[in-house]
């Protein structure tokens, strides 16, 4: 049986005010991330010592029954107001209506009852390991990954909750995995605001991680309010719920948006109720586009970066950034799908204040063909599809023991001199890595994002275009000459592209 999904904006009135994106499940049962909780869980001040008991509850992964006045430390909680605002009705047009013509969405207001919150330990145990730079705190951590169960009926009739455990039972039975690059869509009311109410954003899968895909990472830049929002796949089935937007590392803002696997909440929730439920895997599977095995992480005096495999005239290399590798480097330690090396640095711009930032390194000539990306042969063009792959800081936890790419999908939004830009995400970490184009040719060599008075802007990055430095790539391998890669620093021109000089203006004043 399909759930009966609707998108809700849930709000807190009892001060300080906080709303953010809900689901409705059957129109009976509200889930939300316990983020929405934050303002009201501080760990400090009058109710520190209180509040601080229900985030280390939490913590230990124990069901929080809010609805069980007997439970006096969780008094707290069940003394908020929650108001759930939704259309609950679907309005169809007027047979006789005029062509474009709509009605608007009337939304109504109900009281909603807090009933469970509960936290998913292996959604925690992967956004702490995330988080271990971010500005937030333990108490934000646990609040990320936990989840408040409210309905729409008071909690005495609780028969509407024992049917929707029944639907949750049967929905488990017919999950799949999810796969990097599967379509989503997110339907949500950014900033919390009625005005945006149902707002949808389409994206794809990025990253999947934990024991049975608990979390995941998509493409989707989404601004606050949005916690809570459900993710949909192509099928429109709920497969996710939003739990993070952005965070602050290092007093800077980082936009990664995170969403907690569906089915491994239900699944864990229903287990902390003491049912029975269906065993099932949800682990992390490659997807159709073979990318993964064409990259690897580099990792060169304690910095960590990416790289691409590519064949050149029956030549492996691996290319990647100067900055990723440094300069008086000879070596890097190297990390693929399947092996870990040591790899030799060809050639490192010896400028680092001039383009191209690039480095180009030694690979073991038994990398097998399908491993090494094709050069693109045609020029980035405005529009044009393109994914960003690499091992961003914030997901890649380990370089001995987790091998996790990323791949952020995107488009090319501006083309210049010796330099293209996307808007697919590329975060620290990813620097070296591919710009593939749909055809899985690497197009591009992601350098930076943007950083503009301490907010990184992770969906606005600049690559170096493989058709600007093919030439001189295929000149080296049929030459072996090192002289022929100096033709990599690139001319004045395109040095004031990357440097951000004003361009010429001509003045009509």
């Amino acid at each position: 049986m399909l759930l009966k999904i609707r998108h809700a904006l849930l709000e807190v009135t009892s001060p300080p005010a906080a709303k953010q994106s809900a689901i409705i499940i059957n129109n009976e049962v509200i889930i939300s991330s316990g983020s929405i909780l934050q303002p009201h869980l501080v760990v400090d001040g009058d109710k520190g010592a209180q509040n601080k008991a229900i985030v280390a509850r939490l913590q230990r992964g124990q069901l929080l029954d809010v609805q069980n006045e007997e439970q006096k430390e969780d008094a707290q909680i069940r003394s908020l107001h929650f108001v759930a605002t939704f259309d609950p009705q679907q309005r169809r047009p007027r047979p006789n209506a005029a062509p474009g013509s709509r009605k608007p969405h009337i939304l109504s207001r109900f009281t909603a009852y807090p009933l469970y919150v509960f936290c998913a330990d292996e959604v925690c145990r992967n956004l702490h390991h995330i988080l271990l730079t971010a500005d937030s705190g333990d108490a934000g951590e646990v609040l990320r990954s936990s989840f408040v169960v409210l309905g729409l009926r008071k909690p005495e009739k609780d028969e509407s909750f024992k049917r929707f455990l029944a639907h949750i039972a049967n929905y488990l039975r017919h999950l799949q995995p999810m796969h990097t690059l599967d379509d989503v869509l997110v339907m949500c009311s950014p900033f919390g605001l009625e005005n945006f109410y149902k707002t949808i954003s389409i994206g794809k899968v990025s990253n999947v991680m934990g024991r049975s895909g608990c979390l995941f990472a998509i493409s989707n830049a989404l601004p606050l309010g949005c916690e809570g929002s459900a993710v949909f796949n192509n099928k429109l089935r709920l497969v996710g719920i939003v739990i993070c937007t952005s965070f602050q590392r290092h007093q800077e803002n980082v936009n990664l948006t995170l969403a907690a696997n569906f089915g491994y909440l239900l699944r864990n929730f229903m287990e902390q109720l003491g049912m029975s439920t269906t065993e099932f895997q949800l682990s992390r599977e490659p997807s159709s586009f073979a990318w993964e095995r064409t990259i690897v992480v580099i990792e060169s005096a304690g910095q960590q970066g990416t790289g691409t495999f590519i064949r050149v005239h029956n030549k492996r290399f691996i290319l990647t950034c100067a900055h990723v590798v440094g300069q008086n480097i000879e070596t890097v330690n190297c990390r693929a799908a399947d092996r870990e090396f040591q790899s030799e640095v060809i050639w490192c711009n010896p400028d680092s204040d001039k383009p191209f930032d690039l480095a180009l390194l030694t690979a073991p000539q038994d990398v097998p063909e399908r491993c090494c990306v094709r050069l693109a042969r045609s020029p980035a063009t405005l529009g044009q599809m393109v994914y960003n792959a690499g091992f961003p800081y914030y997901v890649n936890f380990s370089f001995r023991h987790d091998f996790n790419p990323s791949i952020f999908q995107g488009r090319i939004i501006k083309c210049d001199t010796g330099a293209i830009m996307s808007d697919g995400s590329v975060q620290a970490g990813q620097s070296g890595g591919p710009m593939f184009d749909q055809n899985g040719c690497i197009l591009g060599v992601c350098v930076s994002n943007i950083k503009l008075d301490d907010v990184v802007y992770p969906n606005i990055n600049t690559a170096i275009p493989i058709c600007d430095i093919r030439n001189t790539l295929q000149q080296f391998a049929r030459t072996n000459d090192l002289n022929v890669l100096s033709n990599l620093v690139a001319s004045p021109d395109v040095h004031r592209v990357w440097s951000l000089e004003m361009p010429p203006i001509r003045s009509k004043l």
